[in-house]
């Protein structure tokens, strides 16, 4: 395949990620204490001290304090030695969360994180005891600790509600606390990666007020709640559905808003086909609508249509491929991709007239989509 198109193909086809979406994609790499202790033989607290060094080798003694996780590995040992130098200030020992494997017989402490505040082992003990299953009783119990005094606690819950879908977030949403999630916006302290899922949140639990709170943050967002813009949005839309997809709409449309609060609107669309495609369905193809207008959006919406396989806005899409807005090679790339998929006849009828100028490009776009076909109906060489 021309290299070119592979380039491409990596830009305009996003991973499909089954976590939430209007939060930092950064959070799907990481792991939280539930996750880490479910897969560790056990887990325990305790201060690191005598850091030293064997030769080519570095160790630490970590005192146990508290066993999170108890296994027949652990046994009645109290002072375990960290395969590893760490620096430590003897006059205040860092306290850290270990977790450990076995490896060969050999304890392996395979993550560490050191400890802010006193409440993680009660913490992780809790989330052990939850039934994974049960999705709302899990976001409850981690809701119950996003506004914890121990600043990983906090984290770590939060880290939760990330790594929930979509659905899940959406489902959790109305039985939650409105007055906390209100406090939690307000508090300058809350992390700005935060705002949009506390934003969502409020929006399906909350009051008018709230939703006249949410309405402000997207009529003028700042340093602190721009990154936030796809929750804000999306609470909006839970609360005043009207309200909510006609600004989203707007905004998009509105040449004085920054590119970055486009593209949040495009995630807020995209939430909301994860969360409830159908029951929204209308409002988010006329955003899809506005998007696919800029030249500077219209190949990442005209990609989502195309995997999404909606093809309501087929005449608006292959409409595009000859504007000067839409001359850059992703979009008219992604303009034929998705009318190759199409099985409406104004996209056969577009593919015909791009065969004709075209056909160098139509071959190769062609070739791209041969790689998401299952090896299975491939044809055989």
């Amino acid at each position: 395949m021309n290299c070119r198109i592979a380039a491409l193909l990596a830009i305009i086809c996003p991973t499909a990620l089954l976590a939430c979406s209007i939060c930092d994609p950064s959070s799907q790499k990481l792991q939280t204490f539930r996750q880490e202790a479910r897969t560790s033989k056990f887990v325990v607290i305790g201060s690191l001290s005598n850091p030293r060094l064997v030769g080519d080798n570095g160790y630490t003694d970590l005192a146990v304090e508290q066993v999170v996780k108890d296994d027949p590995a652990l046994g009645k040992q109290r002072t375990l030695i960290l395969p590893r130098w760490t620096p430590v200030d003897p006059k205040k020992p860092p306290r850290v969360i270990v977790f450990f494997d076995v490896y060969e017989g050999k304890l392996d402490p395979f993550r560490g994180v050191t400890l802010r505040g006193s409440g993680t082992a009660e913490y992780v003990r809790g989330g052990l005891a939850l039934d994974d299953r049960d999705r709302v009783a899990t976001l409850l119990y981690y809701f119950r600790h996003l506004d914890s005094s121990d600043p990983d606690v906090a984290a770590d819950a939060f880290l939760e509600f990330a790594k929930a879908t979509d659905q899940e977030i959406g489902a959790v949403g109305p039985k939650l606390d409105p007055a906390k999630l209100r406090k939690l916006l307000a508090d300058p302290k809350t992390p700005s990666e935060r705002i949009g899922v506390f934003a969502f949140l409020l929006g399906s639990c909350g009051t008018k007020a709230d939703a006249d709170t949410l309405a402000a943050m997207v009529d003028k967002s700042d340093d602190r709640t721009a990154g936030a813009l796809s929750g804000v949005l999306g609470g909006l839309i839970e609360m005043r559905p009207e309200v909510g997809w006609k600004r989203t709409v707007a905004l998009i449309e509105d040449p004085k808003r920054p590119y970055q609060d486009k593209l949040a609107a495009l995630g807020t669309l995209r939430f909301f086909h994860a969360y409830q495609p159908e029951q929204y369905r209308k409002p988010i193809l006329a955003g899809m609508v506005a998007v696919v207008a800029r030249g500077d959006m219209a190949d990442m919406a005209i990609e989502d249509l195309r995997r999404w396989k909606w093809w309501d806005l087929t005449k608006h899409v292959v409409a595009q491929y000859n504007q000067p807005t839409h001359g850059a090679p992703l979009v008219k790339n992604a303009i034929i991709r998705y009318a190759l998929t199409c099985p409406d006849e104004a996209a056969a009828a577009f593919i015909k007239t791009v065969a004709a100028s075209e056909p160098a490009l139509l071959r190769e776009v062609q070739e791209s989509l041969e790689f998401e076909r299952p090896a299975s109906s491939k044809p055989k060489p």
